[in-house]
């Protein structure tokens, strides 16, 4: 990464956490704000769908959450990693808190959805504050939160879920939270994984050790693999907290399809 691009996304992020202080809502409540870019913008209802499963899945035991939408923003790439890690997108955000362009952000999580490639990694990027994923296609073709999850909130691995699992993925990020907050369990012969894990937990070389919040990561050749939209337990009360414990970008790459 250039030195320049470097520093601008430190000065950026700085700039957020700042902004998180100093715009805090009265009763606490959670802001998140999605950005569309201009291609993702084409695709009927995108928006209100991730503000549908943001509203479900982030809302933490005693706080409301606040998913809105910020509208379309203009990007040189679809690339939805490379947006946030070489700062073009938390540069934007710093700018337009200054009032040198038209994206007003918000103190919790400022989240931009392309239509970037979900095949290849790294597919999104989370950090203190800023997050961004591609998959816009995809998630315009994913069912409601109520049809998907049902009462277990569990679904099986399509494109159009795992890409809306790892938006939540990116969140979490942006809210502090980090891998070792993620769990996967083995029930009979399937293996469910949290949004932290999401497909690292099939992914052959990550770390397989205990997670902070559970067990080792199970064997999973031969077995059937689901998605759970509940964050742990342990991922859950560092939400109630604000996310304190971490809150570093993301610097592993998110598997593939």
């Amino acid at each position: 990464m250039k030195r320049r691009v470097f520093l601008g996304t430190v000065g950026s992020a700085a700039s957020l956490g700042t902004l998180a202080y100093t715009t805090r809502s009265d009763d606490d409540a959670l802001a998140v704000r999605i950005w569309l870019s201009e291609r993702a913008g084409r695709y009927d209802g995108v928006a209100d769908r991730v503000r549908e499963f943001l509203a479900r899945t982030l809302a933490p035991e005693r706080r409301r959450v606040e998913p809105t939408v910020g509208g379309t923003v203009a990007v040189s790439t679809e690339d939805a990693a490379r947006l946030t890690s070489r700062g073009e997108w938390p540069l934007a955000l710093a700018a337009g808190r200054l009032g040198r362009r038209d994206i007003d952000p918000v103190s919790g999580v400022n989240l931009l959805v392309t239509d970037g490639g979900m095949r290849d990694a790294p597919t999104g990027y989370g950090g203190p504050r800023v997050a961004s994923v591609g998959g816009a296609r995809h998630i315009e073709r994913l069912e409601s939160v109520d049809d998907l999850l049902g009462d277990d909130w569990v679904a099986p691995v399509t494109t159009a879920a795992r890409t809306m699992h790892v938006l939540l993925h990116e969140v979490g990020h942006a809210l502090g939270l980090a891998h070792r907050h993620g769990v996967a369990a083995r029930s009979g012969d399937t293996v469910v994984a949290t949004p932290m894990l999401s497909s690292y937990a099939w992914a052959p070389d990550f770390d397989p050790s205990p997670t902070r919040c559970g067990g080792a990561i199970p064997q999973t050749d031969g077995l059937e693999r689901r998605l759970d939209f509940a964050f742990s337990a342990c991922a859950r009360r560092e939400l109630d907290d604000d996310g304190r414990d971490g809150g570093r970008p993301e610097t592993r790459r998110q598997a593939g399809d």
